[in-house]
């Protein structure tokens, strides 16, 4: 079984991931370590060296990879990955997906606490970190609607999550 989380940054995918994989017995992968470790760079410098457009064509490259792979797994991918060269559509194609939907207010708060650690909204203040994540889920959530599963995270713990998604693997094939 092949698994994949998508959402919005901050919502919990490599975390849930981690989780999910331990609980499962399968291996988590995590797209964004994968090509830092592959491009020997961080993803703010790939995006900054490459533009978006090139780094969304890496991504993919490298997301192709890792679905060709023949293990089972629990993969977490970026935020913007399903959004561009019809990844949704091989994620979909090649695992079961899971877009764990949260609303942009727990993003906000997550993010804004969060800030110094994610280079790309390091340098926002309050105002433009909500106009931020506001404009992108709008436009991301057309993409990950069309996941195999949505699961509501909004006042969640990461363990009921974990078993929520247990459930629909096991019980609602």
């Amino acid at each position: 079984m092949k698994i994949t989380l998508i959402g919005y940054m901050g919502s919990g995918k490599t975390s849930i991931g981690k989780r999910l994989s331990k609980e499962i017995n399968l291996n988590f992968y995590d797209l964004d370590t994968i090509l830092v470790e592959s491009k020997k760079e961080s993803i703010y410098n790939l995006f900054k060296k490459e533009g978006e457009l090139s780094f969304r064509k890496i991504e993919h490259l490298m997301l192709k990879k890792v679905l060709k792979k023949k293990d089972e797994y629990v993969l977490s991918v970026g935020g913007g990955t399903p959004c561009f060269y019809n990844n949704i559509y091989l994620l979909n194609k090649y695992s079961k997906t899971f877009y764990l939907r949260t609303n942009s207010y727990t993003l906000f708060k997550r993010l804004f606490f969060e800030k110094k650690t994610r280079p790309l909204i390091a340098h926002l203040s309050k105002k433009e970190l909500f106009q931020f994540i506001m404009k992108h889920l709008f436009q991301r959530t057309y993409f990950y609607e069309k996941s195999s599963e949505k699961i509501n995270t909004s006042k969640k713990s990461k363990n009921d999550i974990v078993k929520e998604i247990i459930k629909f693997i096991y019980y609602r094939k």
